[in-house]
């Protein structure tokens, strides 16, 4: 990962650019005016106390529990095609190998197969992820001739197997003997073979994935045949923070919000942790197709919806998929078919990184804070890493883009200010572009408080003891 630092002393009037329905850059002020630093200077004060001995004291703060930075991290995972032998997947698998390292995520979704011999090319090429820790969740195709002892035998070949998943979208695919309710109660019906399955190699089972809503009343509750819920999350070139579209659920969710997706697993999965197998969003260059979006915009939406999904508790998210191929609807890939990166794939690899924590598993801790200023729009996360340091993203929650009409739509940067407790400095402000580029300014504190401008691209401000 390649980051800029800027210092802020020494470029105090930098620009911060934003994307917006001209298509075109535009000048957005990245420092505080006067008059806004003198208000929050003033706010600054009206919220402090006066200790005993004198001394300016921070008034009684807030608190936010941390998660772990890495745990995000171990997150991020991608679909992959490795089986698809007239694919990039497997006739430039160097490449691919090589990008999957630099993408940095920790799990990639790919089929289970029947091996070809003992010197099985594809097993070679699961057993080199392992070899730099990605693992593999495999989806079971219904009806697979298999035995405990074969699947005993490919896991040992492969060695990356991280779980197994029921058939994929039996409700609307062929794939299990009819869709339907008739796929439905195939797939329902395979899941405790492929529960004695995963116990003969100790691997959790993940469930089966359901596209239609009405799947998941009409299999009801099967969490006693699960470890993790599979869950499709698809928002239609929508914001990931969408509220949704389409009449509410009976907890007042509308399909297609993150909420929903719970909802729907807490019906067939009361109890159990879901995982996003498979999100993400139809990008291009430019487009003029409905429902799908520029890949500038779809940068943003992908670094939110891992963020996102974190925040709301979902177990991984597995982004559909690594490479554009002809066995898919083309634009879904983080690369072109020509192996070239889009910002989606620069943004996420720079994320990763910059979150990356070797230290090790520790407890985090709690924050005082308190985020002044900014709208409803404004949302954020915190993480702390082993080291003691606190990694606050922050970001607009608005959509950029209008999937149906097929035209940009402006959002307005806000100021914020991170009032902090006694004992915290921020240090750094890592700024990210539509290019999936990130940029370090030097983040300084007035007062109490650091002051920043957040847009609709990601900012993460990282925060230490003083």
């Amino acid at each position: 990962m390649t980051i800029l630092l800027r210092s802020q002393a020494a470029k105090p009037d930098r620009f911060w650019p934003r994307y917006d329905d001209s298509s075109s850059f535009h000048p957005c002020k990245k420092s505080f005016s006067f008059s806004r630093t003198f208000k929050l200077a003033a706010l600054a004060a009206a919220i402090l106390t006066t200790g005993h001995n004198g001394s300016a004291q921070s008034a009684s703060l807030p608190t936010e529990q941390a998660g772990q930075a890495q745990a995000l991290v171990n997150t991020a995972g991608v679909n992959t095609h490795l089986t698809y032998t007239n694919t990039a997947y497997f006739t430039d698998w160097p490449t691919v190998l090589s990008d999957l390292q630099q993408l940095g995520v920790k799990h990639i979704r790919d089929g289970y197969y029947t091996l070809q011999g003992p010197n099985d090319p594809i097993a070679l090429e699961h057993r080199q992820l392992a070899q730099i820790g990605i693992t593999t969740d495999y989806v079971v195709p219904y009806g697979a001739d298999m035995t405990p002892s074969t699947v005993q035998n490919f896991a040992q070949a492969v060695g990356d197997m991280e779980s197994l998943e029921a058939p994929n979208e039996c409700d609307i695919l062929g794939d299990c003997d009819g869709g339907g309710n008739i796929g439905i109660g195939n797939v329902v019906g395979y899941l405790p073979w492929i529960d004695s399955a995963a116990q003969s190699v100790n691997v959790p089972v993940m469930g089966p994935s359901y596209v239609l809503p009405s799947s998941y009343p009409t299999t009801g509750s099967i969490a006693s045949l699960m470890n993790i819920n599979s869950i499709h999350e698809y928002f239609g070139g929508r914001n990931p923070g969408s509220t949704g579209w389409g009449a509410p659920d009976a907890q007042g969710n509308a399909f297609g919000s993150l909420q929903y997706w719970l909802d729907m697993s807490n019906i067939d999965a009361p109890g159990i942790t879901p995982a996003i197998t498979e999100t993400g969003y139809i990008s291009f260059p430019s487009t003029a197709t409905p429902y799908t979006v520029p890949e500038s915009v779809a940068e943003s939406y992908t670094l939110r919806t891992l963020l996102l999904d974190f925040k709301y508790g979902y177990q991984e998210t597995f982004f559909y998929q690594l490479l554009d191929d002809p066995s898919s609807p083309a634009g879904y890939g983080l690369l072109r078919s020509d192996m070239s990166q889009k910002p989606s794939f620069t943004a996420l690899s720079n994320l990763l990184n910059l979150l990356s924590d070797p230290g090790g598993s520790f407890t985090p801790g709690s924050l005082p804070y308190q985020i002044l200023g900014g709208d409803s729009n404004v949302d954020h996360l915190l993480l702390e890493k082993s080291d003691g340091s606190f990694w606050l993203p922050l970001w607009l929650e608005e959509p950029s883009w209008d999937p149906a009409n097929v035209v940009s739509i402006p959002v307005a940067p806000e100021n914020i200010g991170i009032n902090l407790g006694s004992g915290y400095t921020t240090t750094t402000d890592y700024q990210f572009d539509q290019n999936g580029n990130v940029t370090a300014f030097n983040q300084p504190m007035n007062g109490s408080i650091a002051p920043l401008t957040i847009t609709n691209e990601v900012s993460i401000v990282r925060i230490v003891a003083q």
